[in-house]
């Protein structure tokens, strides 16, 4: 598959190649598989976000930085549980209903989250989505978030305008510590 990403980039046919839901190994294979052609793997896809940090601890957040490839995180405001608009009394409906991050324990879960999201985000102007899609971006990390309307754009946008000190990365660090395993 990589031999052929290969030639339809030197084809012109594509600019970049990346893969998704690679693991650490898988990471590093493809990158030197496409270094012997002389192209970069330009990223990998996966699930990231303060809610599911396995990429901190399985590797592959470490082996993108170590090769330079762009970790692109989706589903980065754990589709929706992230933004401070869900909680015990007011769950999501269609599918995402179902969803773990959408489960009554976990929402009570993840209240402090939501607290400190926004708690930062007053000093910042922002809401709690922006700030959790900032701590990606400072992460080193390019977020991928869906809007289903424009105040969720602006919302999204608002992330590339705010700059969240070491305290404040620290603070969401520890406190969804519990989400890196």
């Amino acid at each position: 598959m990589l031999r052929e990403l290969a030639i339809a980039h030197r084809d012109g046919r594509v600019r970049a190649v990346g893969v998704s839901n690679f693991d650490a190994r898988q990471t590093r294979q493809a990158h030197a598989a496409l270094a012997e052609e002389g192209i970069p793997l330009a990223s990998n896809q996966m699930q990231y976000s303060l809610l599911h940090r396995q990429p901190e601890t399985d590797g592959v957040l470490d082996a993108c930085r170590e090769l330079g490839v762009t970790l692109i995180a989706y589903m980065p405001l754990a589709s929706g549980a992230l933004t401070g608009s869900y909680h015990r009394g007011n769950r999501p409906g269609g599918l995402r209903r179902f969803m773990p991050s959408f489960r009554a324990g976990t929402l009570d879960a993840i209240k402090p989250v939501i607290g400190l999201l926004t708690e930062i985000g007053r000093a910042h102007d922002a809401v709690p989505s922006s700030v959790a899609l900032r701590w990606l971006i400072q992460q080193g990390t390019v977020p991928i978030p869906g809007a289903k309307n424009a105040r969720q754009a602006r919302a999204n946008g608002a992330a590339l305008s705010i700059e969240l000190d070491d305290a404040e990365v620290s603070a969401l660090s520890v406190a969804t510590e519990r989400w890196r395993h």
